[in-house]
């Protein structure tokens, strides 16, 4: 990327030309949350007043539990719409961003050397971040008087595939979660849009659509980690060239995540009386748990080397900004209407989903 000479700001042509740029960039973001949120609480809400017998709230509710008791139903809504949503958004972004993504998943982007250095930052901060949100969540329900309710098995999901399902939709349902939800998701968030947002500045792009992933979880419990994670994915995706990092590093964050629940939904701590019989019955997941957590203090350990490598090297700025990009980006994205819609939205949803872990 090439900048002018000089820092002026925009002229009135300019103006126009980047207000131009950010309005339709949002449409990406306005299609995702549409079909994600929009199109998925419409469909539900008139499904479910058809199931329950009229559209009167206690009919919507008892239509809700038919279909969430329902394994295929519960399933489409909870994993066709956003497989949906993420290939219109995917679509539209092609076509505003021009981005070339085969070039992007073609080349593997980093070596052995980089690729460690990348997983070990991925889950480091992500590690770091969680427990800044657990503690983050905690704050918030004791100022609201619900410290009472608070656990940290609340702040994770509590269920992927709920118990009762066939094998072929379990299959299903995790072949999204470790596989086609981080392919679909680099493609957009690493892809697309960052593609779009760095137009006129890296460091703009990167934070942008990390902030972007979070909130698109639309879940207070995940937001932060969400965030974190997509700073490092779009520093690498940008200092790469490539999305195989971030894609491959997705799908095993997903995964290792994903067999720790099921793990933890195998244990039926409840009914165990002694410590012989806890250790039995939860030998598989202090096993599972106990190498993921070393896997992850290991990642922690080595981006400490790393950082103290870079801080102590001849290295410049992490990412370069100077007043050009300055010039062309945060203004424009947090005067634009269809943005400051989508984040507020955005935004709303995540922090109201607190109401969940009471």
């Amino acid at each position: 990327m090439t900048y002018q000479n000089t820092f002026a700001p925009p002229d009135a042509e300019e103006n126009k030309l980047l207000r131009k740029h950010y309005f339709r960039l949002a449409w990406i973001m306005i299609v995702l949350v549409l079909i994600f949120s929009g199109l998925n609480t419409l469909i539900m809400t008139i499904s479910s007043g058809i199931m329950g017998g009229g559209f009167t709230e206690e009919c919507i509710k008892a239509g809700k539990q038919i279909l969430r008791s329902t394994p295929v139903m519960s399933a489409i809504y909870s994993y066709g719409f956003p497989i949906a949503a993420d290939i219109a958004a995917l679509g539209i972004g092609l076509l505003i961003t021009k981005a070339d993504l085969k070039s992007k998943l073609k080349t593997p982007g980093l070596n052995g050397k980089g690729f460690l250095n990348a997983t070990s930052m991925t889950f480091s901060v992500a590690t770091i971040a969680s427990f800044v949100n657990v503690f983050l969540i905690f704050a918030i329900m004791a100022a609201m008087g619900k410290l009472s309710d608070f656990s940290i098995e609340k702040t994770s999901s509590a269920s992927i595939a709920p118990k009762g399902n066939p094998l072929w939709l379990d299959v299903l349902i995790y072949i999204y979660i470790c596989l086609l939800g981080p392919i679909l998701e680099e493609l957009i968030f690493r892809g697309v849009l960052l593609e779009g947002l760095r137009k006129y500045g890296n460091l703009f792009g990167i934070i942008m659509s990390a902030v972007l992933f979070g909130l698109m979880h639309q879940n207070i419990a995940q937001c932060l980690p969400a965030m974190a994670i997509g700073l490092v994915w779009g520093y690498i995706a940008v200092k790469s060239g490539s999305l195989i990092p971030s894609i491959f590093l997705h799908i095993l964050n997903n995964t290792m995540s994903a067999v720790l629940l099921v793990v933890m939904q195998s244990v039926n701590l409840s009914n165990l009386s002694n410590i012989s019989a806890l250790l039995n019955a939860s030998l598989s997941l202090i096993i599972i748990s106990g190498i993921i957590s070393l896997f992850r203090l290991v990642c922690v350990i080595g981006s400490i080397v790393i950082i103290v490598r870079y801080a102590s090297s001849a290295h410049g700025k992490l990412v370069e900004t100077n007043g050009y990009t300055n010039a062309r980006t945060w203004k424009y994205l947090f005067t634009s209407l269809p943005w400051i819609a989508v984040i507020g939205y955005l935004l709303v949803t995540t922090v109201t989903s607190i109401s969940q872990l009471a």
